[in-house]
């Protein structure tokens, strides 16, 4: 049974309520039925709760929410660590100077404000977050992200309190809250000006995943290779007479993709390269991407362009999808990659779970979306079984407002 509350203690209480309902909250008028309405402002909660509050965000995301909120909030809460970009000084192929490695986090931003319309379009944004102080912004309610559209005079001022932030798959721990998160990243070579340079990829040397690493910069016609605890660029043995097309890592590997669709796989170490051998494809042109789903699956999407007489017949463009099977060391077509989406394009290869993008707003499960191309329109792949291939299906068009630095889509329902 609960103790009876004393005349002080329920003053103290109702004194404590009053407070923090005057500091949170402001008076305003509904014209349509004279009435006062209070509507929350959440700036104006006593400091000594935020605190409270910033010990309790376990989600990286509700941390970005919260400091969009305002300038208090922003200067409580600080920036999540596992959101940065660390970065690395790496010496140039030729010792003569310095390119910074950086590891860059990746996430998709939906807008909450297409949701609350019932619009017949979805907005989506695939990039990075971009830590903001936003002294420049003159609202008080500063965003947390600076998303930069080309084209533009001024950078886009995102705000996350307005957005939907969906991972892209990959794990990682964070050190601070032991807390296993899904998070995206890719690393960039910036200021790298190696000759037909075309990509970087990264792998600690240790399974823990800290001390020293193995950086594998890709220039298209040779793979240079430098160890952390060296810090030297050395030429990687020639693995295709074909020019690398991509590079990612997969459960530890490096696995190499080349133009005439030769697959290799590396340990960090590498003192054990495996080929994996693609199904062949007769009379017909092909382009390739490896897509890894986080640790779970690694995927080879093709296009295949089959050939009309002397020319190729893109019109009847198809993929064919195919998923590593580890331990057979071989390639499986499959007509199904669950509640994925595929995202390819100029940022890269991406996976991210459709579950959460159920409600109707454009993007399907189990469908592949190409981001680059001639046009600023594109359609979505899906399997369809009558044809027993993937083909793009017309029911959902996506226009592509940006490439870089930020992919911008907007998908029709």
């Amino acid at each position: 049974m609960a103790e009876p509350t004393t005349g002080k203690e329920t003053s103290s209480v109702m004194s404590n309520s009053s407070l923090l309902s005057d500091s949170v909250s402001k008076m305003s008028l509904s014209p349509s039925e004279n009435t006062v309405v209070v509507v929350p402002d959440w700036s104006f909660l006593p400091e000594e709760l935020l605190h409270v509050i910033s010990k309790n965000l376990e989600d990286c995301f509700d941390v970005v929410h919260a400091r969009a909120v305002c300038t208090l909030w922003r200067s409580i809460l600080p920036f999540p660590s596992y959101l940065s970009r660390p970065s690395y000084s790496l010496p140039t192929l030729d010792n003569k100077g310095f390119w910074s490695l950086e590891k860059i986090p990746l996430f998709l931003f939906r807008p909450r404000r297409a949701i609350a319309a019932e619009s017949t379009a979805s907005e989506y944004f695939l990039g990075e977050i971009v830590r903001d102080e936003s002294e420049e912004l003159p609202s008080p309610n500063q965003c947390s992200v600076k998303v930069e559209i080309p084209g533009s005079s001024d950078p886009r001022l995102m705000s996350m309190l307005d957005c939907q932030i969906f991972p892209l798959g990959l794990l990682f721990t964070s050190p601070e809250t032991k807390l296993t998160l899904n998070i995206g990243h890719q690393y960039r070579m910036i200021g790298c000006d190696a000759k037909e340079y075309r990509g970087v990829a990264v792998l600690p040397l240790n399974k823990e995943g800290e001390g020293d690493f193995v950086v594998l910069l890709n220039c298209t016609s040779v793979l240079m290779v430098l160890r952390s605890n060296e810090m030297r660029w050395r030429r990687f043995q020639t693995l295709s007479t074909a020019t690398c097309d991509d590079l990612v890592t997969f459960r530890g590997r490096f696995y190499a993709l080349f133009v005439n669709g030769d697959v290799f796989g590396f340990d960090p170490h590498f003192l054990e390269l495996t080929p994996r051998v693609r199904l062949e494809l007769l009379n017909c042109g092909w382009s390739t991407s490896l897509v890894p789903s986080s640790d779970d699956e690694l995927f080879l999407v093709e296009q295949i362009i089959p050939h009309n007489g002397n020319a190729l017949d893109f019109a009847r463009l198809t993929l064919r999808v195919c998923r590593l099977d580890v331990e057979a060391g071989q390639w499986v077509v499959v007509k199904d990659i669950g509640d994925r989406v595929f995202i390819i394009g100029d940022l890269g290869t991406v996976s991210c779970s459709a579950k959460e993008l159920s409600d109707g707003c454009g993007v399907c499960v189990n469908s592949i979306l190409f981001t680059y191309g001639p046009g600023n329109v594109t359609y979505s792949y899906k399997y369809e079984d009558d044809l027993n291939c993937w083909r793009y299906s017309r029911e959902k068009r996506a226009t592509i407002l940006s490439r870089s630095p930020v992919v911008a889509l907007r998908v029709e329902r």
